[in-house]
């Protein structure tokens, strides 16, 4: 089979053709923006971690918008529409070969439950649970969807769905599911804090020789930068010289065992008080950064983070 050759030339994508697609999608993602809040927190559940949730709500929002472009029927239920393709992402991002589909008890956690019980009742359903195990227990004792409902969203019969809600509990009830539980490693503290300094010190050299050459950085849900040059001159110098209705201040703190910088600003005219605007999480390698997420336009994240850290935030919307 004959390969492409990279050196042929190329034709650009036309710009007013970018131009129209990003005003199309700020204009779709503005029409959800109520139910912004109701996909987190089915993703939340289904996930087990505020990072994963809003990585798979963004993967729902991108493949949405592409299952719009190609729907020709009204979308009258758009949360129940969002929800099934949320579930497709994520069986496709976290499915594995042969998942088991495993009646006990269908009880959902009391109202009085302690969160941090839920949260780690969350860590270990994401860590013990095969993919569809994991959705069915979320779409019956979250939300109280019937049997048929949640097979037709997984794709399967009612009965295997009665397999994967007995199994799943089964696996939650077993003593020896600790052994099981792992985390993710956690990225290199030492460069979270150079981060923090430079940030807070305004060293744009400073900050962008910690990226490793081939980084990338994700202003999540607005941009997508390659290479430690172009995010440079993009995200870092936007925030450092660019967003002067603020004054920026870094800080390393941890949340779950994992170090975070929270990017705390201060208005530069007017009154008010210092709060947490954006969140920035790093993979490391070598002591350098090889990925860097940006939630300043993720609200949910922004408020869990700050509820749970006890300190003040301000959020800005899903969208520009």
């Amino acid at each position: 089979m004959p390969q492409p050759d990279p050196s042929a030339p190329t034709t650009a994508l036309p710009q007013p053709m970018l131009g129209a697609v990003q005003t199309a999608r700020r204009e779709f993602l503005a029409a959800l923006e109520p139910l912004r809040g109701e996909l987190f927190r089915y993703c939340r559940r289904l996930t087990g971690s505020v990072w994963d949730a809003e990585d798979l709500a963004q993967e729902t929002l991108a493949r949405a918008f592409a299952r719009a472009a190609q729907t020709h029927q009204p979308v009258d239920r758009p949360i129940a529409w969002l929800v099934r393709i949320a579930t497709n992402a994520y069986l496709d991002q976290v499915r594995r070969p042969a998942p088991l589909l495993v009646e006990a008890g269908e009880r959902a956690a009391p109202p009085a439950a302690d969160p941090a019980e839920v949260r780690d009742a969350l860590a270990e359903v994401t860590t013990l649970l095969a993919p569809q195990e994991r959705a069915a227990l979320v779409l019956k004792d979250a939300f109280g969807l019937p049997l048929k409902e949640i097979a037709a969203m997984l794709g399967t019969t009612e009965g295997a769905v009665k397999a994967a809600l007995h199994r799943g509990r089964g696996r939650l009830a077993d003593p020896e599911r600790a052994t099981a539980l792992s985390r993710r490693a956690a990225p290199d503290r030492a460069t979270l804090d150079a981060v923090a300094k430079a940030f807070t010190a305004y060293d744009l050299d400073g900050l962008t020789r910690l990226f490793v050459e081939d980084a990338v950085s994700d202003v999540i849900g607005v941009a997508h930068e390659a290479g430690r040059d172009q995010i440079a001159a993009g995200s870092l110098h936007h925030t450092l010289f660019r967003e002067t209705s603020v004054r920026w201040r870094a800080e390393v703190r941890e949340l779950d065992g994992d170090p975070l910088v929270l990017m705390w600003a201060t208005p530069t005219e007017g009154a008010g008080a210092e709060a947490v605007e954006d969140i920035l999480r790093a993979d490391t390698a070598g002591g350098g950064i090889t990925r860097l997420r940006w939630y300043y336009f993720c609200p949910d994240v922004l408020a869990e983070v700050g509820d749970r850290l006890d300190v003040p935030y301000r959020t800005h919307g899903h969208v520009v």
